[in-house]
């Protein structure tokens, strides 16, 4: 049971949120800090509440999907009951201490993640493939979480150029799995299986996608978010790198999809390490 438990939660997505408010935090005060590690705490469990209400959510149409079907809940290993209690625990916990580092409104941002991932894109993605941009506006928010939490105003240019960079990447993210998955998506009847199709949000509205990612890649260091030299290379050949694979990366899903999650990995790990590093 602690095993499916843990599976609810999805770890990889909750470290990928973790890094982004971690990210966010060090643009506004680059040290380490317990403020930090509660706000990485925070955004983790912030993203597994919302995975493990997700699944309760999509529990039957999880039971059609290949990929899916062997989740705890549709496969009938664990009950709703305790599902839901893991998710509100998480998300209670999340809250707590994103308002104990950042006050009422690092957590009332949260809120507005779970508002926008449960309330409304999980509901709409089985009406219209353009629920994905919805959602991705809840995905871009961990910067913006961790920004807050260390002090940083609201509209900071350099949190929201961050959280632009996590928008962007999710489209091509979402769009090369749903082509890798898409049987699963259409036995699923998901709008989203769309994605795999040549036309409407094929190939070329995805190319555009790719290259505003990669531009919004490029503008980190353009603005001077970094300072490092070794960090603004990094930066430009990974923009540079999406910009002349980028359609060789569509006709390749698998490849594709590498690419673009490393590439996120990549800038995560750029931004943080200058940070630290200014803040020496």
């Amino acid at each position: 049971m602690i095993a499916d438990l843990a599976r609810l939660t999805r770890a990889r997505l909750g470290l990928m949120a973790a890094a982004g408010a971690m990210a966010g935090y060090l643009l506004w005060r680059p040290r380490p800090s317990l403020g930090l590690l509660l706000t990485a705490l925070g955004a983790w469990l912030l993203a597994a509440g919302c995975s493990a209400l997700n699944q309760t959510q999509e529990r039957r149409r999880d039971g059609v999907m290949a990929r899916t079907r062997q989740r705890p809940l549709p496969a009938g290993r664990l009950g709703l009951g305790p599902a839901l209690a893991l998710a509100l625990a998480c998300l209670a916990l999340a809250l707590s201490l994103l308002w104990a580092v950042g006050g009422v409104g690092t957590s009332l941002l949260g809120l507005a993640v779970v508002a926008l991932y449960n309330g409304l894109y999980t509901p709409l993605k089985g009406r219209t493939p353009f629920a994905l941009l919805l959602g991705a506006v809840a995905g871009a928010l961990p910067p913006l979480l961790g920004w807050l939490a260390a002090g940083g105003p609201l509209l900071g240019h350099r949190a929201l150029l961050v959280a632009g960079v996590f928008y962007c990447w999710q489209v091509p993210h979402f769009a090369l799995l749903a082509r890798l998955r898409a049987d699963d998506y259409q036995a699923a009847g998901l709008p989203l299986a769309g994605l795999a199709l040549s036309g409407g949000w094929g190939r070329w509205p995805l190319l555009v996608w790719l290259m505003a990612y990669g531009t919004a890649l490029a503008l980190v260091p353009a603005l001077g978010l970094v300072a490092t030299p070794a960090a603004k290379i990094c930066l430009a050949t990974l923009a540079l790198g999406l910009g002349l694979g980028g359609a060789w990366a569509l006709r390749r899903e698998r490849l594709g999809l590498c690419l673009v999650n490393t590439s996120l990995a990549l800038f995560l790990a750029c931004l943080m390490a200058d940070a630290l590093w200014r803040g020496i």
